[in-house]
């Protein structure tokens, strides 16, 4: 019968054959690629004690004056801790895992409770040895709360 209908609807568009489109249901991403529920803000130059060598990013293409996103203990001692401002807290993380060398690398922080991460992954750039300091391009992926956001960042490590 529905073939009839169709032969007989030939004047109407193809789409007049096909079944509803009530039929099909849309899925949700999975929670670590929704849409990020929280903002990362820039550190005040007072957020958190670091001690020797410092690693300090800020989003891509932003002014220097802008502030770091993200500021850590250089190297991948297990005592390294890392600073990031999410809704407005300052959390204090600790270095969970690190893979670098002089080309770059990747270094994961989480809070004690695990709902926050930082994980960043860089590539060493020019060294500047008149003040002892590293330049340093990539991404740090920030989970909060189960929700995740890839940002673009640039800065550098400096002793």
């Amino acid at each position: 019968m529905k073939l009839t209908t169709c032969l007989l609807a030939a004047a109407l568009p193809l789409a007049a054959c096909t079944q509803p489109a009530a039929t099909t249901t849309a899925t949700a991403p999975p929670a670590t690629t929704a849409a990020a529920t929280f903002v990362v803000g820039n550190l005040a130059e007072g957020d958190g004690q670091i001690q020797g060598c410092t690693t300090m990013l800020s989003r891509a293409g932003d002014a220097p004056s802008a502030g770091d996103l993200f500021r850590a203990g250089g190297g991948d001692d297990k005592d390294v801790q890392g600073f990031i401002r999410i809704d407005g807290a300052l959390i204090t993380l600790n270095l969970v895992t690190a893979d670098i060398d002089e080309k770059g690398g990747r270094r994961s922080f989480a809070d004690t409770a695990h709902t926050t991460q930082v994980i960043e992954s860089l590539t060493t750039g020019a060294a500047h040895e008149e003040s002892d300091s590293v330049e340093e391009s990539g991404t740090l992926a920030v989970t909060h709360n189960g929700a995740t956001q890839t940002l673009q960042v640039s800065g550098g490590t400096a002793c």
